[in-house]
């Protein structure tokens, strides 16, 4: 089975397909992953760039394709998804591809947008027939049911190396209808930072939210965010052993949600 990851940075924060092929092989799954993943971009972007997805789709050999779009800055309309979410599901189809929609998660700053994303997406599976890998139901679940488990990353908007593993086994449930009690508790760290670290980023864009076109404080930031903020290059550094009663919590709600 080969199966294509498309999206932004939500997808490939932490090697996320990397731990889906994990728990695909702990299962005795064969199983190939790709990605097409970049930095805050939406299903528009990706479909109107065409060449590269319709390539993968058309001669790749895949089986599925997983979807993440946008979900929160920017955060296209609910019109704009289902519209452009609408021509990719269409593409896979004619291509012989099975799409597969993630179910985003909030804001851990603003969790009532998980509403909107429920409209949107629940919307989207109903109008196409797409299953829904259930990611943004467990991070909903445990922000306001076991707040011991992080799902996200310093800034409160990417997935934490819990919810990485979070999303790898929503998709696996999606795909096989299998549970993901059980699995090996492990996950990668691909952009590990320091409190310390995060706390100079925050006051230095702080500072340059006032004022924008400040030269010398956009480099500030842009330096400090270099600095302590950098990819984790080495397979075995990135490698994250999760809290196995934690991991625990988060099968049993992929589960819940997904079977």
């Amino acid at each position: 089975m080969k199966v294509l990851f498309i999206g932004n940075s939500h997808t490939f924060y932490n090697d996320m397909p990397q731990i889906f092929k994990n728990i695909c092989d702990e299962k005795g799954k064969d199983v190939e992953v790709a990605m097409q993943a970049f930095g805050g971009k939406t299903y528009g972007w990706h479909y109107g760039q065409m060449t590269e997805l319709r390539f993968a789709l058309m001669h790749g050999g895949f089986d599925y394709i997983i979807m993440q779009q946008a979900a929160h800055s920017p955060c296209p309309a609910k019109e704009e998804t289902l519209a452009d979410g609408g021509k990719i599901i269409e593409l896979a189809r004619k291509c012989g591809v099975t799409p597969i929609q993630t179910m985003p998660w909030a804001e851990k700053r603003d969790p009532d947008h998980q509403k909107g994303m429920y409209d949107i997406y629940n919307t989207l599976s109903e109008m196409y027939g797409v299953k829904l890998a259930y990611a943004g139901n467990v991070f909903e679940d445990v922000f306001y049911n076991h707040p011991e488990i992080d799902m996200y990353w310093k800034d409160g908007e990417h997935a934490s190396p819990y919810g990485s593993y979070t999303i790898a086994m929503s998709v696996y449930a999606a795909i096989f209808g299998e549970s993901v009690k059980g699995l090996a508790p492990n996950s990668y760290n691909t952009y590990p930072v320091t409190d310390e670290g995060w706390a100079a980023i925050k006051d230095a864009f702080a500072a340059l939210g006032k004022d924008p076109n400040n030269a010398e404080l956009q480099a500030k930031a842009s330096a400090l965010y270099k600095e302590n903020v950098s990819v984790v290059m080495d397979k075995e550094e990135a490698f994250f052993a999760l809290d196995p009663e934690k991991a625990a919590v988060l099968q049993e709600l992929v589960d819940k949600y997904s079977l």
